[in-house]
Order: C-alpha cells, then sequence, then structure tokens
C-alpha cells in the first residue's frame, strides 16, 4: 500500500494507493466485498403507530408539579414586616400588619406594631388603641409598655409614661432595653 499527498486548491488530501497486479501476472485478487451500512431505525411515535393501526395510542403520562406550599407564621409575616419598618416604609408595614391582623387577630406583637407603624404616621389616636389592645392580650409584653410610654411622651403624658417605665423595671429589671429606652425618652 502506497500513499500519496495532493494539494488541491489549499485543500490537503492524502490518497491510498493500493497496488494492482501487474496486467498478465496470472494473479486474480479477490475484489473487495461492499460493507453494508446499517442506518438506525426511527422508533415509531404515537403518530406513526396510529397510522400503521387503528390501535389508539396509550397517552404518556406527564407528571403533576407538586405544589410547594410556603407556609406563612405570624412570625415569618412580621420579619418581613420589620424589614419594612427597619427601611422606614411605615405605610406599606403598616397596609401588612393590618392584612396580618386579619390572619392572626389578638396577638400582641401584631398589635405592638400596628401601634408603632401608626405612632410613627402621627396617628397617635390609632396607635393609642393598638397599643392598648396589645397590652390586654398581654399585659407584660415589655415592647408595647415601652412604645405607649414613648407615645404617652409625645401627648405631653409624663406621669403615664413613667407608670410604664415601672411596670417594666418590675417585669426585666432596670437594665433591659426596653428599659434604658423608654427612661430616654422621659428623660430622667
Amino acid at each position: 500500500m502506497f500513499t500519496k499527498t495532493l494539494c488541491v486548491s489549499g485543500l490537503v488530501a492524502t490518497l491510498l494507493l493500493f497496488p494492482q497486479p501487474a496486467i498478465g501476472a496470472g494473479r486474480d485478487l479477490p475484489t473487495p466485498t461492499p460493507q453494508e451500512v446499517t442506518q438506525p431505525q426511527p422508533q415509531p411515535t404515537a403518530t406513526t403507530a396510529t397510522t400503521k393501526s387503528n390501535a389508539t395510542p396509550t397517552p404518556t403520562p406527564t407528571p403533576t408539579p407538586t405544589p410547594t406550599s410556603t407556609i406563612k407564621t405570624v412570625t415569618s409575616e412580621l420579619n418581613t414586616i420589620r424589614i419594612l419598618i427597619n427601611s422606614e416604609k411605615y405605610t406599606t408595614a403598616l397596609t401588612s400588619l393590618k392584612s396580618v391582623d386579619k390572619s392572626y387577630p389578638n396577638n400582641a406583637d401584631v398589635n405592638n406594631l400596628l401601634g408603632y407603624t401608626s405612632r410613627k404616621l402621627k396617628q397617635y389616636t390609632q396607635a393609642g388603641t393598638y397599643y392598648t389592645k396589645a397590652l390586654k392580650i398581654d399585659s407584660k409584653h415589655l415592647g408595647a409598655l415601652e412604645y405607649q410610654g414613648e407615645l404617652f411622651m409625645i401627648l405631653k403624658k409624663t406621669s403615664s409614661a413613667k407608670s410604664n417605665l415601672a411596670n417594666i423595671k418590675g417585669i426585666c429589671g432596670a437594665s433591659c432595653e426596653e428599659y434604658i429606652d423608654l427612661k430616654k425618652a422621659i428623660g430622667n
């Protein structure tokens, strides 16, 4: 077997050259048998199956997606709302809190934050109502006692603010955050 390399219009081709028997050499060389190439057969589809027979194709079951439910709890809802409050988006927070209040009625934390956002929006009467409700639900709610005390200071009700300060001290002492913050708001 011989090879020859040709260059035609920039293409390089290598040709395999087989020696040919000399004329009259008396040798019969076997003629190569052509190889049969098999092509992959296409798989029958529902369409081709029905055209070949009158059978109704069996539908392929499609998996039903499993609904992923996001379980909302009052804690997760309030955590989301606290982000709004920390960003000073009080109107949006108040709207969200009212919605949460419908889902979780009589929750002291919800009412405390309703009071807080109302107070920040200068809706003092509404804020007072929410703080009162929070304290009816949980009379020892430190946040509601502190924030109601701060509201009392805005409304010039110093004696009521000092009463809340004494309640906080009785619950958690003079070193807890709520006591320190309300004492600072009172200024004594």
